[in-house]
């Protein structure tokens, strides 16, 4: 090629970059990422790791941040009253303050609402347990909700009516519209089914039925109030306007409530141990520093290729090619690595937040308005990092562009060429990640034995064999201690009878599932301080539940029916208890208290039985002391159902076989042992998890790093 007709060629190739505009970089760089692809991938790969952490953890703090899923959920807010006289606790309200500050305009609405547990007793169904708030008729009102199905009841005969939840309604009429107009009781209180609430309402914090007070404001019991803000009312305005409200009654109040001042908040700000936000913050921002290292390695990584196709820079640019359109070329580079890795960071973030959802929310959260979920505010904040990190990642291959003088490479010979630079600081950068990484990865080795021993938490017990049930053996009577053990034998007789099942027993707990723990003493070593007092896990059992957990009585006796009320009370004790704390000594014979069951009684132990293993390493507590609980009144219970196959297959017919035996009788939360310790340990377990994956996603991230800086020292060193 002669010199004419290659600046002929240069001439036009200017022309057509200028025409060009940002068409033909985009091309370049696409071009250049399909050549490369096993660099682009790496590339793509750690961008996913370090998009899908900042944007997993976004999700979770503000799935615990929301406002009420209502409309204008961010206008209903919730009003304290605090006095010094209290510590600056908060002050009691009653439905007779209510009345006093009605009328603020700084409030378009105000009402008030009381949480309880009740049984919802229907003659022709099972009983159910459900949660329960009262409300005055102001209050659905002010949340802008109304039935999904039938209507709310007329205020004048609100106390009489009550709505339903959706999944109350699914689990115990089907889903039948018939339900409108029966004839229920709530805790011995007739009312009428007026309406179901739409399908995830559980205002004001997991409820699933509501009531209404009565008309009569005459209740001394504590509620808490609701309000809704007026168009321009702010939070202080509204507090201060309240105060005022409230400081009209000061007379017709007892002293301790006096002097109060009333503070308004959003309904959900605050709630649960106020910490929760801070938390899940602090691991927004350490996610946020672990995307900022894996781009600086994706930037390491563009240097190598750019150092490998240096030359091919210089003839783009002896071509016309200005640096502006070189600089175009490998920002998009960085930007469609970007995007990708933002893809596939977004979708790995789905499903991380979707299994923590499943694994925590449900019942772990407690507020029916926490929902994790990737919403427009987590698409927004995705994109947004997106963006900052084709900038981040782009600038450093850009600068280096920018201080390389493409005429001097084309003039030197071979491939060695690269940009110049490097620095000290890049050593010392994957230095300072591969130290961090592997601290995280020691931390994630011990998160993983800890996941591990969760999982086989209870895996030594039948438990993949036993149904568990908790039941009010006592609800709808008027039956004290004197009818307890009729109940008890009478519901295990009912529940025996259940076609499939091997063994029955009522209990408290079963072993590592809802099991008491409380302050112990043997008698002759009493502490004389409270907190020197060791605590012990403890159950009350009927004698079946040795028998039910495959536990045999290794001295001494079990427990009988010779134990009933009346009778001396009596313990049995695990033979890790008796090695640890009577070493040495007959345990059989010996007295001990235990607080959480009766302060005062001294239980005689007539009994040692194999410990219950419940795996999980040997830091599981082994130590327990067994009570007889008809000697115990205590309510609600749990009822254990060892199945001949495997636990499911009790599940359906348990409602029917209760109902049969008293239909006021309420079942709730029925799953398998196995479930109910999974549902015990699923919180270390979600960590566990989270922690085991952001080690091994830091060392990959910090690997990435130390090809990337190896690969351009070697290419340096090429020339």
């Amino acid at each position: 090629m002669t010199l004419g007709s290659f600046s002929a060629l240069s001439s036009r190739a200017r022309k057509a970059q200028r025409g060009a505009g940002i068409a033909l970089p985009f091309r370049l760089a696409l071009r250049g990422l399909i050549r490369s692809p096993g660099n682009s991938a790496l590339a793509v790969g750690i961008l996913v790791l370090g998009l899908a952490a900042p944007v997993t953890f976004f999700s979770i703090l503000t799935g615990s941040l929301r406002h009420l899923p209502v409309p204008q959920g961010h206008r209903v807010v919730r009003a304290e009253v605090s006095s010094p006289r209290t510590a600056g606790g908060a002050v009691p309200v009653t439905l007779r303050d209510l009345d006093l500050i009605q009328g603020a305009s700084s409030l378009d609405e105000i009402g008030a609402f009381r949480t309880s547990q009740g049984t919802l007793v229907d003659p022709d169904e099972a009983a159910v347990r459900v949660s329960v708030a009262t409300l005055t008729p102001d209050v659905l009102s002010l949340l802008r909700t109304v039935p999904a199905l039938g209507l709310v009841p007329a205020e004048e005969a609100a106390s009489e009516g009550l709505l339903l939840g959706f999944d109350v309604w699914q689990e115990a009429y089907g889903g039948s519209p018939d339900v409108l107009g029966r004839a229920v009781f709530l805790d011995d209180e007739q009312r009428m089914i007026t309406g179901v609430m739409p399908e995830g309402f559980g205002f004001p914090f997991r409820q699933n039925a509501w009531a209404f007070f009565p008309r009569d404001r005459d209740d001394p019991v504590p509620v808490e109030i609701v309000g809704r803000l007026a168009d321009g009312a702010s939070l202080e305005a509204a507090s201060v306007e309240l105060s005022g409200l409230w400081a009209r009654g000061e007379g017709l109040r007892e002293p301790v409530r006096q002097g109060g001042a009333v503070e308004v908040d959003s309904f959900t700000g605050g709630r649960g141990e106020r910490g929760e936000g801070v938390a899940f913050l602090g691991l927004v921002l350490v996610a946020l520093a672990l995307l900022m290292i894996a781009c600086a390695n994706v930037a390491n990584l563009l240097l190598v290729r750019a150092s490998d196709r240096i030359r091919s820079l210089g003839i783009q640019a002896s071509l016309g090619a200005g640096k502006a359109h070189l600089s175009l070329q490998l920002f998009f580079e960085a930007l469609l690595l970007a995007l990708l890795g933002g893809g596939g960071g977004l979708l790995l973030a789905w499903v991380g937040i979707d299994a923590i959802q499943n694994a925590l929310a449900a019942e772990h959260f407690g507020y029916f308005w926490m929902r994790m979920a990737v919403d427009i505010r987590v698409v927004a904040f995705a994109s947004v990092l997106v963006g900052g990190t084709a900038l981040f990642s782009g600038t450093i291959p850009i600068l280096r562009l920018l201080k390389t003088d493409l005429q001097v490479v084309l003039k030197e010979r071979g491939d060695g060429a690269v940009f110049g630079g490097g620095g000290r600081w890049n050593l010392r950068f994957v230095g300072l990640q591969l130290a961090l990484s592997c601290a995280a990865l020691v931390a994630a080795g011990l998160t993983g034995q800890s996941l591990a021993k969760s999982r086989d938490f209870g895996a030594d017990l039948p438990s993949t064999e036993i149904l568990v049930a908790s039941v009010d053996p006592l609800a709808g009577t008027d039956e004290a201690q004197s009818g307890w053990p009729g109940r008890l034998g009478a519901l295990e007789e009912g529940l025996a009878g259940l076609a499939g099942t091997r063994s029955v027993a009522l209990a408290l707990g079963a072993p590592g599932y809802l099991e008491p723990f409380g302050p112990f003493e043997v008698q002759g070593r009493e502490a004389l301080r409270d907190v020197d007092r060791r605590g012990v896990l403890w159950n009350a059992v009927t004698p079946e539940y040795f028998s039910v957990l495959d536990l045999e009585i290794i001295s001494g006796r079990g427990l009988g029916t010779q134990d009933g009320a009346g009778a001396p009370p009596v313990a049995v004790v695990s033979a890790g208890f008796a090695g640890r704390h009577l070493e040495g000594e007959e345990p059989l014979g010996r007295r001990l208290k235990v607080s959480g069951a009766d302060t005062a009684t001294l239980f005689s132990i007539v009994g040692v039985v194999e410990d219950a293993e419940l795996g999980g390493g040997s830091d599981a507590i082994a130590e327990r002391v067994y009570l007889s609980l008809p000697q115990l009144s205590s309510r609600p219970v749990l009822a254990l159902l060892r199945s001949e196959t495997e636990a499911a297959s009790l599940a359906p017919g348990l409602r029917g076989s209760v109902a049969d035996v008293d239909p006021r009788i309420p079942v709730w939360s029925v799953r398998s042992l196995a479930d109910g310790h999974a549902f015990m340990t699923r919180v270390p377990r979600a960590m566990a998890s989270i922690s085991l994956a952001g080690g091994l996603g830091g060392l990959m991230v910090a690997a990435v790093g130390l090809y990337g800086l190896l690969a351009f020292r070697v290419r340096q060193r090429r020339r």
